[in-house]
């Protein structure tokens, strides 16, 4: 499938979507937006895929809302020509959050700044590996707009609602170095060896029983909204039906042979 803003390549089970308008830093368009859509509905029909991957193309991960858009939305003269949202913010947002439909992990790779909706796509992936030169902010209140693409239910839940309230209130910039104190992000690498460690990280998931690995990731985000209860019982009952695959017998094989398991998601 052709795309014209975003490109998605394949290696080995691992899926990379790279953003791909690096002359606007990889700004976010509905055009983009309906990219992302179809790209996660070819994604979610491909058994073999194991792990995605989000990056962006040039220096930047992505800005954000298209300037121009948010300006004829905002009602500012001279933005008329610009592309709007088309459709409710809330529309916009679901494009882009697609990703969360995907039952495999998923890895932000902010290869560089990461601001407003662009820092809320790489908080909605299961990880994050920073560059250590990218810089990162929530700015919607700088902007005079109240923050959007699930800012303010995605930042507390990583950081807590006390640092959350600072970053969202006060709209500043922070560096990795701080967003990996926060908890924001899993680990910050220098731009030498960025590529190569999002790769070992990728390919050290995908190597992993997949069978299972979705199922342990429906499972944490399952306990979002269940007790402890009623999460053992979810627990127990993906366990059960893992115990009965090939991967199961594989890993266990593999284990007790003292070799790496060759698993085939059967």
């Amino acid at each position: 499938m052709a795309f014209e803003h975003i490109q998605l390549t394949r290696d080995a089970g691992v899926v990379t979507m790279t953003f791909n308008r690096p002359e606007t830093r990889n700004s976010m368009t509905p055009a983009m937006g309906e990219e992302v859509v179809r790209a996660v509905d070819e994604i979610r029909r491909d058994s073999s895929a194991r792990v995605f991957v989000l990056t962006g193309s040039g220096k930047s991960f992505s800005s954000g809302g298209d300037l121009g858009m948010l300006a004829r939305d905002a009602g500012v003269g001279g933005a008329e020509s610009a592309p709007s949202m088309e459709g409710s913010p809330r529309d916009f947002y679901l494009r882009y959050l697609a990703i969360r439909n995907l039952p495999i992990p998923s890895i932000a790779a902010i290869n560089g700044h990461a601001i407003g909706a662009g820092l809320c796509i790489a908080l909605a992936c299961d990880m994050r590996v920073a560059v250590a030169d990218a810089r990162m902010g929530m700015t919607f209140t700088r902007l005079g707009i109240h923050p959007g693409m699930g800012a303010t239910y995605f930042l507390p839940r990583l950081v807590g609602t006390a640092r959350a309230c600072e970053l969202l209130f006060s709209g500043r910039v922070f560096d990795a170095g701080e967003a990996e104190r926060l908890g924001l992000v899993n680990r910050v690498v220098s731009r030498e060896g960025f590529n190569d460690a999002v790769a070992s990280l990728a390919r050290e998931i995908a190597s992993s029983g997949p069978v299972a690995v979705r199922m342990v990731k429906k499972a944490i985000y399952r306990g979002d909204h269940h007790t402890l209860e009623e999460s053992l019982d979810f627990e127990a009952l993906q366990q059960s039906a893992t115990f009965h695959t090939e991967d199961a017998r594989e890993g266990i094989r593999a284990v007790m042979e003292k070799r790496e398991p060759k698993f085939t998601g059967r």
